[in-house]
């Protein structure tokens, strides 16, 4: 590795479009005739739909189409279990699905058509609590889920997906256990809050070929899926690439394109849907809300024996949006922690509700079980008498360790983070008091790891005439740097100034495959990619020089951006624009990469220093610390703007973001009352890195983007602890939260002694 490029926060290929306005979005895309599209959404959370009038919405002027469950095709949709209909037929399972669709002329048209769209329903019990959905007198939501194509269960009631894994004998270890914990923990729903709203635009031609233009992180995995709904063969669709503006997983779905599909096959018309933020927060993919049920055995020494994890998730209506192969989510495995434990029970279960249905949010299923485990653990040292960070560095995963999910990490670095954590936070030192008596200060630590992931990635650089490149790939931006990640790997590997590489996201026509953007594999697939498509230029461009020299291709070497050829003393060497000369055809490298998981994890360490306010329970967050263990930067500038944004993300879910509902409706509708943090809420964030130089991207470079959200909430409700001794154990913690807890004397840890 030469520095040429890796290692220096160069700014986003990006950057100087969005500034100044010139970047367009999906939103931007106008095509010629365009008509709106408009969805009616249910007002009822589970409901027989018995009639649709759409006659007076149809006879509006303006109105181009209307179609409903009965005008499109029948089948399911789904990425990994197909239980959705694309638009509702015979029953609605959501408050906000969607019944019906309009086209129009524009806008207002399409709103008011929506309106005049009259529904008579037959109203059914609903259930709203996961815990109460798999009892047996609950309705059962889908009584043909046996028929789904996919991945499913069978002999649950209302339980999409779920998972187990054990390691050990947890009944044994329980037993020979000195000391046994059992708590249950509550997080709440919230939504990704991208600046950027859904949107989407589809034209039909007249040969029945399909041009989509839409706010994904997966064009080819979109193609697909909708191909597969149309039973059209991939070639006849083209996803066309347009910036994203945030998505956090949560835009990785077909959502709206097939009704846009139908809309135009129907009027011959372009149709475009930019939904508005009312519905992003009706009707989108929002977290998951869980209950997570713990129980600990522990030696009277303070080593963790056995562990039992029960993640009940509230998947809502339809388990469409959950892309892994179980129709799961990572963080269901991260719920005995990043602890050696010999013992350990974990089972997951994703539960039909009558509540809109939820999908991914970065870091998937992972804040909900961080915030269960890390708070259980300082729950069990504070009973037992042990320092919190004491506690941790006797438990955490070792050179040797095998994980609770049997998994043998490389090099884990958990006790080099923990020791960091302590040195820079001056753990041991005492925090000083306020003069104010009704101010106290608290401190709490969390502590996890996360993986690194899989996936699929392609790549073409090509040498242009005039001697600079191209580098030309599928892979959309959601607003991460991948672009500038991309250009600054092959710089590095040419040797060449970063600048000299141009940047090229094309349609799915034309592109090369990549799987989409998902599970913190950017760095890891996408540059392994780059890497390898680089590398096969230079191979190229060493054979052309050697047939230009007549000699053999072993003569000639790729040394810092040039191609050389010594010989006799002598040495020759050509410039880029000489080699594109040589070859009457383009010079065009290509990369392909295919990653596991790999046996790397970052482990990570939260350390919060807060203030409350006793008479009003208000906190104030004085200052976080933030250690990471980290491989090679490829940009430091976007490696600590992922670090802050998560955290940013993550102080949200602590404190003040939630998706409030009544009787499954969401009613929290605009982002006045969705409370995200201000630049005001954001503390001091003093970030320590321990580098261990190794990892399984680009030049041993780890993975950042989903590393900062998870351990904000636990920490935070451990110094919330520290300070009152309230232990809040549901999310979000709020005043009032606080001062019920005052009032009522706190929640002291008990231990039941075996």
């Amino acid at each position: 590795m030469t520095n040429i490029s890796v290692g220096k926060s160069l700014p986003r290929v990006e950057g100087a479009a969005k500034v100044t306005g010139a970047m367009r979005y999906t939103a931007d895309i106008i095509r010629p005739g365009n008509l709106w599209g408009k969805i009616l959404h249910s007002p009822l959370p589970h409901a027989r739909i018995l009639h649709i009038d759409t006659s007076r919405a149809t006879a509006l002027p303006g109105v181009k189409a209307v179609i409903t469950g009965a005008d499109v095709a029948p089948r399911l949709v789904g990425a990994t279990i197909r239980d959705l209909p694309v638009l509702a037929r015979e029953r609605v399972r959501y408050s906000g699905e969607d019944v019906a669709a309009v086209a129009a002329v524009d806008q207002n048209t399409a709103e008011e058509a929506v309106h005049l769209i009259e529904v008579e329903y037959e109203e059914l019990p609903a259930v709203f609590d996961p815990l109460q959905a798999i009892k047996a007198e609950s309705p059962l939501l889908h009584p043909d889920y046996d028929a789904y194509i996919g991945s499913r269960v069978t002999g649950l009631k209302n339980v999409q997906s779920a998972i187990r894994k054990e390691k050990g004998d947890f009944e044994k270890g329980l037993v020979e256990s000195d000391f046994v914990f059992e708590n249950v923990f509550r997080t709440q729903m919230v939504h990704q809050a991208y600046i950027e709203p859904y949107a989407c635009t589809v034209e039909v031609d007249l040969q029945g070929r399909v041009a989509v233009w839409v706010t994904d992180q997966g064009y080819f995995k979109l193609r697909r899926e909708l191909a597969e709904y149309l039973e059209l063969p991939e070639e006849d669709i083209t996803v066309y690439p347009s910036t994203m503006g945030g998505s956090f997983g949560a835009k990785d779905f077909l959502f709206y394109v097939p009704v846009a599909y139908h809309l135009s096959k129907t009027t011959g018309k372009p149709v475009r849907f930019i939904r508005t933020y009312a519905e992003e927060l009706l009707a989108s993919a929002p977290r998951h809300p869980a209950v997570v049920v713990l129980r600990s055995g522990v030696k009277k020494e303070g080593i963790l024996w056995a562990w039992e994890g029960k993640t009940f998730y509230n998947g809502g209506a339809y388990a469409a949006f959950r892309p892994n192969p179980q129709a799961s989510m990572s963080g269901s495995l991260m719920v005995a922690g990043s602890y050696s434990i010999p013992h350990t029970r974990i089972e997951g279960s994703w539960i039909y509700t009558n509540q809109v249905p939820c999908g991914y949010f970065r870091a998937p299923g992972e804040p909900q079980t961080r915030f269960a485990v890390e708070s259980q653990i300082d729950l069990i040292a504070e009973a037992m008498g042990w320092d919190p960070m004491e506690f941790r560095c006797r438990n955490v995963l070792k050179e040797g360790d095998i994980s609770a999910i049997g998994e043998a990490i490389r090099h884990p670095q958990g006790l080099n983070v923990l020791r960091k954590a302590a040195a820079v936070s001056r753990w041991r030192k005492r925090r000083s008091r306020t003069g104010d008596t009704n101010t106290v200060v608290g401190r709490g630590i969390a502590f996890g790891d996360r993986h690194i992931g899989s996936g699929e990635s392609s790549f073409r650089l090509l040498l242009n005439p005039n001697g600079t490149f191209k580098l030309v790939s599928g892979v959309g931006d959601t607003g991460v740097g991948s672009h500038t990640m991309h250009r600054q790997v092959a710089a590095e590997v040419l040797g060449v100034d970063p600048y000299l590489i141009e940047i090229e996201v094309q349609e799915t026509t034309r592109a090369p495959f990549d799987e989409g953007i998902k599970a913190t594999r950017g760095a890891h697939i996408e540059g392994q990619a780059v890497v390898r498509a680089a590398e096969s230029l230079i191979s190229q461009l060493r054979r052309i020089a050697a047939s230009h020299w007549s000699t053999d291709v072993n003569d000639v070497s790729w040394l810092n951006g040039k191609v050389l050829f010594r010989r006799k003393g002598r040495s020759q060497n050509l410039s880029f624009r000489e080699l594109a000369a040589l070859s009457n055809e383009p010079i065009c490298g290509f990369g392909h990469y295919v990653g596991k998981k790999p046996d790397f994890y970052s482990f990570q360490a939260v350390i919060a220093d807060i203030q409350i306010d006793r008479d009003t329970g208000q906190i104030e967050l004085k200052k976080v610390y933030f250690v990471l263990d980290v491989g090679t930067i490829i940009n430091p500038l976007i490696h600590q703007g992922q670090i802050e944004g998560g955290f940013v993300q993550g102080l949200g879910y602590t404190l003040t973001e939630e998706l409030l509902l009544d009787e499954g409706r969401v009613t929290t509708l605009s982002m006045g009352e969705y409370k995200i943090p201000s630049i005001r809420d954001i503390p001091r964030l003093i970030t320590s890195l321990v580098r261990c130089e190794e990892g399984p991207g680009p030049f041993g470079a780890k993975a950042v983007g989903q590393v900062a959200i998870s351990l904000v909430a636990p920490a935070m409700a451990n110094a919330v602890y520290d300070a009152t001794g309230v232990r809040i154990t549901q999310l979000p913690i709020t005043p009032e939260k606080i001062i019920k807890g005052l009032t009522s004397g706190g929640l002291r840890t008990r231990a039941k002694q075996i």
